[in-house]
């Protein structure tokens, strides 16, 4: 989740009026949070939240890394470049592990 959604779940209470969101080691329901902003605000027909195991995301390298020396670049400045690629791929391999919160359309 990003910082907007992680605010607004900070002030949901469960029904004896305890926080749900610890604010001591930033943990829901004894969950650790993860805050990423590149997860979506929460607004009609986004996932803003996922929730889950996410070991069973593997990323692999697929390559492996190249490493490029740029001697002319630099030459001037009396320095060295380094330019380095990587490719890697990565997949969910249990589906069941990680579910997301979809949130509903408007007039639905």
């Amino acid at each position: 989740m990003n910082d907007k959604t992680a605010l607004a779940l900070r002030k949901l209470k469960d029904n004896d009026g305890n926080y749900l969101w610890n604010q001591a080691n930033d943990t829901i329901l004894g969950k650790q949070v993860i805050i990423s902003e590149y997860m979506p605000d929460i607004e009609t027909g986004t996932k803003p939240i996922a929730f889950g195991d996410f070991s069973y995301y593997w990323i692999v390298g697929r390559k492996p890394v190249t490493v490029r020396t740029l001697l002319e670049k630099f030459v001037l400045y009396d320095q060295i470049g380094y330019l380095a690629f990587e490719y890697l791929d990565g997949k969910l391999v249990r589906n069941e592990a990680i579910k997301v919160i979809q949130m509903a359309d408007a007039g639905k």
